[in-house]
Parts: C-alpha cells; sequence; structure tokens
C-alpha cells in the first residue's frame, strides 16, 4: 500500500514538473514565481541598504535613491562631495546580499541636507541626549533617590524636579554638561533643603567636603573650555586645602598651560599643582 502510494506521489509530481515545463501556461507561471521570488529578495537588499545609510550620521543627511535587481544595486541622488559618494558605495557594498553596486551619484559642491533629515537628526539627537544622561542620573550615587525630570530640544537640557541639597542640584547640572553634544542646560531644579552647604555631605569632615566641591567647580570650569581641548574628559583633579593637583594627558604644551590658568581662576584655589603630560597624538 505504501509502495503505491509512493509511486503515485512520484507520478504526479512527475507530471506536474512536465506541465510546467513544457506548457506556455506551466513556464509562465514558473517565471512568475521565480520573479516574485527574486523581486522579494531585491526589494529586502534595497532596504538593508537603507538602513545602513540611516545608520551613517554623514550619509543620512541626504537623500540617496536604492534600487536593486538580481542583486545589483543602483544608487541615485545627489551628494557634496566626491568623498560622501564613495562612502555610499563602499556601505553598499558591505550590506549581505549585495552583488555590484551601479553608483550613479551625482556630486554638487555645496550641498545642504534637507530640512526633514535635518529635523529628523535633530530629534535623534535628543533623544540620545536624554538616554545617556538619564543613565548617568542613574549611576550617580550622589543623587540617587532624587526626583529629576529630563526633557531636550535642540541639544538644550532642561532639567527639573527637586532634590535635597545645593549640591546636588550643581551637580545633576554637571552631569547634564557632561554629555556630548549639549549645548546648554536650563537648570530649573527644587531644593528642599536650600540652607544645606554646598559642601555638607552626612558623615564627611567639612575639610573633605570643601575639598570635594572646589573639585567639582575645578571641573566645571575645565568643562566649560572643552572645545579648546582634545579630550577635557582625560583631565583629573584632586584638591586638599585649596591646592588643586592636575593630572592626565593632554594634546598639546598650549592646553597643559591653559588648564592651569582656567584653574587658578576658580574661586577659593590656592595654587596648582600641574602634573599633566602632554601626549601627542
Amino acid at each position: 500500500m505504501k509502495r503505491k502510494l509512493l509511486i503515485t506521489l512520484v507520478v504526479i509530481i512527475g507530471a506536474l514538473a512536465i506541465y510546467l515545463y513544457f506548457s506556455p501556461y506551466g513556464r509562465s507561471l514558473t517565471g512568475r514565481i521565480f520573479g516574485w521570488t527574486r523581486q522579494a529578495s531585491d526589494l529586502t537588499v534595497s532596504n538593508k541598504v537603507r538602513s545602513a545609510f540611516g545608520l551613517s550620521k554623514r550619509l543620512s543627511a541626504y537623500t540617496i535613491n536604492v534600487e536593486t535587481k538580481d542583486g545589483v544595486v543602483t544608487l541615485t541622488g545627489q551628494v557634496p562631495t566626491e568623498v560622501d559618494k564613495e562612502l555610499a558605495a563602499n556601505v553598499a557594498k558591505d550590506v549581505p546580499d549585495v552583488k555590484n553596486v551601479d553608483n550613479q551619484l551625482m556630486v554638487q559642491p555645496g550641498l545642504k541636507p534637507s530640512e526633514s533629515s535635518l529635523r529628523e537628526g535633530m530629534r535623534v539627537t535628543d533623544l540620545e541626549i536624554r538616554a545617556d544622561l538619564n543613565e548617568k542620573l542613574l549611576a550617580s550615587q550622589a543623587l540617587k533617590g532624587q526626583n529629576l525630570q529630563v526633557s531636550v530640544q535642540d541639544r538644550i537640557v532642561t532639567l527639573s524636579g527637586q532634590v535635597e541639597t545645593p549640591a546636588q542640584k550643581t551637580g545633576a547640572e554637571q552631569l547634564a554638561r557632561s554629555v556630548a553634544n549639549v549645548v546648554d542646560v536650563v537648570n530649573n531644579v527644587g531644593i528642599s533643603n536650600p540652607g544645606a552647604a554646598l559642601n555638607e555631605t552626612p558623615g564627611v569632615p567639612e575639610s573633605v567636603g570643601k575639598d570635594k566641591d572646589q573639585v567639582n567647580r575645578v571641573l566645571f570650569a575645565l568643562f566649560k573650555e572643552r572645545e579648546n581641548f582634545a579630550d577635557v574628559g582625560a583631565i583629573k583633579a584632586t584638591s586638599r586645602e585649596g591646592i588643586v593637583t592636575l593630572t592626565g594627558p593632554v594634546a598639546s604644551r598650549a592646553e597643559r598651560a591653559l588648564a592651569e590658568r582656567i584653574v587658578r581662576d576658580v574661586d577659593g584655589v590656592k595654587g596648582t599643582n600641574n602634573q599633566l603630560s602632554v601626549t601627542a597624538k
């Protein structure tokens, strides 16, 4: 019985194959099926290439059209430089299942990103800033358990909510300013205990609290001049009885001298011990 069933299936499959191969309608149906399969595969490739462009901050600002046929990707549109044109081709080539790239992008010097792409880019940047800052606030022991809210628009951070001490309010603002791409901070945080001294920390001697507050003010002063340093975050500071010690690498002697000058101008600093090392890149 099983043998007869197997023979019957083989005969049916063979007859179907002969029909599809030799009859006009069968060949047409087979062609359409394979065509749909290729179109679906090409559409998937095109979507992958568009996604890759979207992940590139440089390319996502421009309109690049992507069409795929039999694994060959054709790029059309405009970019501002030959570098961008070459970058687009290389990004597309790295996408899985891309067999070749026909780069028909036109170079138009001075081309500006579209308004829609600028708005979308700014929106994404704002969301990234908000996520990064919330992560820093959650990790901060000094601000643990405080009621803080963060909003970001056009890379400007607005802090709201309430903390216990002025030092916590200042600390929240310093964290916000330390996040990449932040251009300004609006600190609307309320203080439930405004009489608390900036250096007041339960269980910590007053002198230690003053030194900690001075370090915060020094780092904040350096951060405000971050555009003049290759990596201001690499500069570390300690303080003892008004004497501030700077350590870490800087890119040049000019940066080393500038850091010392900035620290000297901070209120309460009695002297500086500049141990910054110049590390040329």
